[in-house]
């Protein structure tokens, strides 16, 4: 009796196989997950940066610190007509606190 040889992989070749990608899969997500962190913690210092500069040209233009956000988004500094710049509003509420005798913004 002739056997007919199937081609394929067995089982046992496989679960290697998965195994290999879960390792090296994990090992990916171990060093993506700083860097993201890391880039948010940047993007969060740039944007008290752009506040601030809002707040003191307002300030040179005025001659007084805005009152609060809603202050510069009446003036034209920051637009809130779509609703991603609106949500962008909301996180600056919520995320950022404004001193107002010195016109400053700091991350809470």
């Amino acid at each position: 009796m002739k056997r007919n040889k199937k081609k394929g992989f067995s089982l046992l070749e496989v679960i290697a196989a998965v195994v290999i990608l879960a390792v090296v899969a994990a090992a990916t997500v171990a060093t993506v997950a700083p860097m993201r962190a890391k880039s948010e913690e940047k993007l969060s210092e740039q944007e008290v940066a752009t506040l601030n500069s809002m707040a003191q040209t307002y300030f040179l233009e005025t001659g007084a610190f805005p009152r609060s956000v809603n202050d510069l988004v009446t003036g034209g500094y920051l637009s809130n007509t779509t609703p991603a710049e609106q949500t962008r509003i909301t996180a600056i509420r919520r995320n950022y606190t404004y001193a107002r005798a010195t016109g400053t913004f700091t991350k809470r």
